[in-house]
């Protein structure tokens, strides 16, 4: 039977074939895992489109609600003023937060505590770290951002003090690249050759050492649906992102995939 009053841009043909326009939007964190994971969903399904749109994880919930995505991507779970129990929550990958610094910048190995003073302003200068006599650039994202939010919370930093608020992981790969005295925190898959991700307690970044969880900067990647939908789309998208050619993708783009852990 049709679902009257939906705004699901889904349809299904006589062969079960899935079509339609699959909106995502939220984190920019996710972007570059949910356009691989599309590309191979619309080569699968050649009937369907996927859009990702990315404003920030905070806009996930409210675009899911009014009907301008059917899925939000969120770098972070969701807060209680979300009204998580309206959602299905499926957990598609685990990222590691990189604390990134010119490739050039002689500090690369701090500790928690050192971090920690870093983006409250008690430590100001890269010499006090046994670096360069240079003033820290401390860079960090807009207040939406999920990879803010779990920063923030790794680190239990109330006050944060940044000398510039950027709205991409982009942006601050970016940054940072131009600038031996920046350091900011973005998505561990996102860095570059420009720039240097930080041993965080004597521990490197690594794929490996964020699934074995010695790396503990890291925070999860989930995605949500309206609950009650029934889409032959969703159920498609997410039966392909725990199918092992959706995980290998996961995998692809530097993350850790999580099918097993959904139940």
């Amino acid at each position: 039977p049709e679902i009257v009053g939906t705004k699901l841009s889904e349809s299904q043909d006589m062969s079960g074939t899935v079509a339609g326009k699959l909106t995502l939007n939220g984190s920019t964190s996710m972007t570059r895992v949910c356009q691989a994971l599309g590309e191979a969903f619309s080569e699968k399904y050649p009937g369907v489109s996927v859009e990702k749109s990315g404003t920030g994880s905070g806009d996930a919930p409210n675009s899911v609600h009014s009907g301008i995505a059917l899925i939000g991507d969120m770098s972070r779970d969701l807060k209680e003023s979300e009204n998580p129990d309206e959602f299905e929550i499926k957990q598609i990958a685990i990222d590691g937060i990189a604390i990134a610094v010119h490739k050039d910048n002689p500090v690369q190995d701090l500790t928690t505590e050192q971090i920690e003073k870093i983006f409250t302003g008690e430590i100001t200068n890269w010499s006090e770290l046994g670096g360069q006599n240079k003033a820290i650039t401390t860079l960090g994202r807009e207040a939406a951002s999920g990879t803010r939010d779990g920063f923030e919370s790794i680190f239990s930093i109330e006050s944060p003090v940044y000398a510039a608020e950027l709205s991409s992981t982009g942006e601050i790969v970016t940054k940072i690249s131009s600038d031996i005295s920046a350091i900011g925190y973005v998505s561990l898959e996102s860095l570059n050759d420009s720039v240097v991700a930080c041993k965080v307690d004597g521990v490197e970044a690594t794929e490996e050492n964020i699934e074995n969880g010695t790396y503990t900067v890291q925070r999860p990647f989930i995605q949500i649906y309206k609950k009650g939908t029934d889409s032959a789309l969703i159920n498609a998208w997410f039966e392909f992102i725990e199918s092992s050619e959706g995980q290998q993708i996961i995998k692809d783009v530097g993350l850790i995939g999580t099918a097993n852990k959904n139940g």
